[in-house]
């Protein structure tokens, strides 16, 4: 029986995700998932069909275009194992990352992720501390873009993870209302574990298990993308769940 279902959104990318889709089969032979591919492109759906033969469990394909919350909000409501993991297309398996990343949640419900690398080997930072007005500002303006925890091969709590790939205890995805689905296609990520702490579960950073990231980044520099993503932030800075991790951070001292 299935412990984990896997959740993966492919937009027209028949390409990309086949190599993903052809490790999570091999990973499959010894670690049973159900896989779950939503094709976001109307009209495309069809043509995954004979890319994901024997790969996957089921296929979602959308009449209209939805954002990453959305998506990953009705692929959960097929979910019907323990552990329920968000992974995007571009994301290529070093090993197998998911028992790993369910042993943390077994010790501590919440959410989990492994380290991230680039195809040259570098770290990426998919661990990151809660945005304020200043990070953001050395980030965009000052180009300061050094990780904000150090991986140690142990367990590290951090106050968000990125999307790319996250493991949820499926309950506390449930009692979590999922993705914040307003948020189209950024920070749904930080969003979702800062509700997380203020609920009272974990988000952790696996720095012992690793993925690579075979980043995909040409549509980020169209306009549109540029467009969701300060609307994104702007409604993360003025959410209640940010502002009250504000305060609690605060609080702690």
């Amino acid at each position: 029986m299935p412990e984990i279902t896997v959740s993966v959104i492919s937009h027209g990318q028949g390409e990309l995700i086949l190599p993903l889709l052809q490790q999570l089969s091999s990973i499959a032979k010894v670690l049973p998932l159900r896989v779950i591919v939503t094709e976001n492109m109307p009209g495309t759906g069809g043509a995954l069909v004979p890319l994901g033969e024997g790969l996957y469990d089921q296929l979602i394909a959308n009449p209209q275009p939805k954002g990453f919350g959305a998506n990953h909000n009705a692929a959960f409501e097929r979910c019907v194992t323990p552990f329920f993991c968000v992974i995007n297309p571009d994301i290529r398996l070093d090993g197998e990352p998911f028992s790993g990343l369910c042993e943390v949640l077994r010790a501590a419900p919440g959410i989990a992720a492994p380290c991230v690398m680039n195809s040259a080997g570098s770290l990426e930072d998919s661990a990151r501390r809660v945005p304020t007005p200043a990070r953001l500002w050395r980030r965009a303006v000052c180009g300061k873009r050094q990780a904000d925890y150090v991986p140690h091969g142990g367990v590290v709590t951090v106050d968000w993870v990125a999307g790319m790939l996250m493991m949820f205890d499926t309950d506390v995805f449930r009692r979590l209302g999922g993705f914040d689905d307003r948020f189209h296609m950024y920070c749904e990520d930080v969003d979702v574990c800062l509700r997380a702490h203020l609920a009272g579960f974990s988000v952790q950073w696996a720095t012992g298990v690793r993925v690579v990231h075979d980043a995909q980044r040409e549509s980020h520099r169209k306009w549109k993308y540029r467009a969701w993503h300060v609307e994104s932030m702007a409604r993360l800075l003025l959410s209640r769940s940010y502002l009250d991790f504000l305060c609690q951070r605060r609080r702690a001292g």
